[in-house]
Formats: C-alpha cells, structure tokens, sequence
C-alpha cells in the first residue's frame, strides 16, 4: 500500500492546492440521497439527473474495471481580480466567480500529468475527472477534503467553498485518508441569503427554484424569480458570498486562462449573436458546454435587462418582444414591463 503523504507530494509538483485518498468502495449513502431528492421532484426536468444512471455515478468501479483508490483533489478559484462595472448603453450581465475561467479543464489537466506520472513509477492505470463524472462531492467528503455546508457545498478547511474539484480514479491501493468532523453548527446564513428560498430545509436544495441551476434551465421564469434576478447571466453564488467558512479565503492571481470570460459580458453581445457564435466564443468555458441551452442564456440576459432598466436597451427589447421564440418573447414583454 503506497503512503498517502507521498501522492500529495507528487501532486505538489503539479500546482495543486489539495488532495486526500480514498477508497473506490460505492457510494451507497449518496446514491439513496439523490434517488430520494429526484422521486422528490427537486432536480428541474432539463436536468442530467432524469437520465443519469445513479448506480454508475456512484461507483467509481463502474469507470475503471480493478479500481481501488480514488485521488481525490481541489482548486480554490478565487482570484484577485474585480468585477466589471456597467455604464450607460452598455449593461452587462454577471458570471459567477467559478466560471470567469474553466478551472475544471485546469485541474483536469493537472491531475492528467500525475496519473501519467503513476503509470511510470507505479505501473498504475488511472483515469483522471473533473467537473461530474462522478458522486465528486461525496467522494470528496469520505477523503476528508471537507464537509458538507448546509447549503449542499463542500467546504474546505482552508478554501471554504471557493473551489472545484477533481479526481483521480486508480487501480493502485493508496493508505486512504479519514473524513474531518468539522460541520456547519448552527451557522445558517447561507440559508437566508438564498435570494429564491430554495432550501427546503438545511443540506437539501430545491434545483427547481436555484438561480444557479435555472440559468441552464431553458423556460420562462416565474416572477418572483425574475425580480431577484438582478442582471446575472450565468451561475450565483449569494449563498457562499454569506458563508462564514469563506471570510477568510485569500484571493490568488489567475493560474489559467482557460476558457476565460471574466466577471460579466456586455448583454447586446448575447441578445446580438447567434448559436455559432456563441458556442465558438465561449466554446472552452462551462458556459459554451453541450448541456448549456444558448436560448436559456438569451432569457438570462433578457431578465437582467428587465432589472438594470437601461433606456438604452429599449429598442432591443422591443425587437425580443416579437421573437418567434415563445419563451424569449415572454420574457422580453416582462423585461419591457418593468421599465
């Protein structure tokens, strides 16, 4: 059995902030929790969930026959940089901070050149992950990577919930490491920040009313979401802005720039362009993925308008509110109405 101590001195060697051992042994906790949230109807229709098989997802052994450990690893990707400010004619639309750049294909990359490694030092056959091939949050919890907020992210003891995650699937037996006791208490500011109350209760969302979730959600959003919306394109992040977990992450220069986009895009550029030209421009970013509706995000940056009320922006709005698009035609009248 290979030392824990000197897999993470290996993965130092590639620039990555943190990695804890696991087992490959099934998940069998997670897999009840999601089968339970999703016969709960919390995942929205539009959603892998429906067609995911949750056995699989749950077992690592299922990706790499002789599988025995699971490295399991975090990025934190804060970085030191500052939003975009709107100004007049030229509004623009907010990105969450995780998708200014694609961390995920970092990591991946990173972990890519340390399963090389172990297949020259140990003979091993690995297969490197990153961004949900797997349970990645369970996996991460029982390798003692963090805990589980109550708003159903891991935190990290040095990260918080500042980061991406990734592993390393491998048929080598790696000492495994111990889940941390840390939990939340009775901390729940994370709970009342949610600006839609989507926690039906601590540890368990309701995807169907999660900003972050319905901005890959293609349909017309019902009001009171809409008038919280503020002018987000992609992603939220309101309840790990409130997490007290995350107070004292320190902001890093930028490691990649992989897929950047930065912190917002100019909203007559995504009202303007077309499908090709989107999924080109954004095509290295999460935002340009295969899953990502391209209508959803037209809706996005027709809510947002609704909410900056940019006078500027009215003739575009009112050319939406003839679209042959059910959806973006709704939307736009609502957008136009608030003015």
């Amino acid at each position: 059995m290979i030392d824990a101590e000197i897999i993470r001195t290996l993965g130092r060697q590639f620039g990555i902030d943190q990695l804890r051992i696991t087992t490959a042994q099934p998940f069998t906790d997670a897999k009840r929790r999601i089968n339970q949230q999703r016969d709960a109807g919390l995942f929205l229709n539009s959603e892998r969930w429906h067609r995911r098989d949750i056995d699989r997802y749950c077992d690592a052994r299922t990706l790499l026959t002789g599988a025995k450990s699971i490295i399991v690893a975090c990025q934190c990707y804060l970085t030191s940089e500052t939003d975009d400010s709107n100004t007049p004619g030229n509004p623009r639309g907010l990105i969450a901070r995780y998708t200014w750049r694609n961390h995920y294909a970092d990591l991946k990359g990173r972990l890519s050149k340390l399963a090389a490694l172990l297949k020259r030092q140990y003979s091993a056959r690995s297969l490197a992950l990153s961004n949900g091939e797997i349970a990645e949050k369970p996996t991460a919890e029982r390798s003692g990577l963090g805990h589980y907020g109550k708003n159903s992210l891991l935190i990290n003891e040095e990260y918080g919930s500042r980061i991406v995650l990734g592993e390393i699937i491998t048929d080598i037996e790696i000492q495994p490491d111990r889940p941390v006791t840390l939990e939340c208490g009775e901390c729940g500011q994370c709970l009342t920040a949610c600006p839609t109350n989507a926690f039906v209760e601590p540890f368990i969302l309701d995807r169907r009313r999660c900003i972050q979730a319905l901005t890959n959600w293609y349909g017309v959003l019902p009001d009171e979401i809409a008038r919280v919306w503020k002018n987000r394109l992609y992603g939220c992040s309101d309840c790990q802005d409130a997490c007290p977990a995350n107070a004292h992450v320190k902001a890093q220069p930028p490691r990649t720039d992989i897929g950047y986009v930065g912190p917002s895009v100019p909203l007559m550029d995504i009202l303007t362009m077309s499908e090709d030209v989107y999924r080109q421009r954004f095509a290295r970013n999460q935002m340009g993925a295969h899953w990502v509706d391209f209508r959803a995000i037209q809706r996005n940056a027709l809510v947002a308008l609704g909410n900056v009320r940019d006078r500027e922006m009215l003739p575009l709005l009112r050319q939406y509110c003839t679209n042959t698009d059910p959806v973006l035609r709704q939307t736009a009248t609502w957008a136009a109405a608030q003015f």
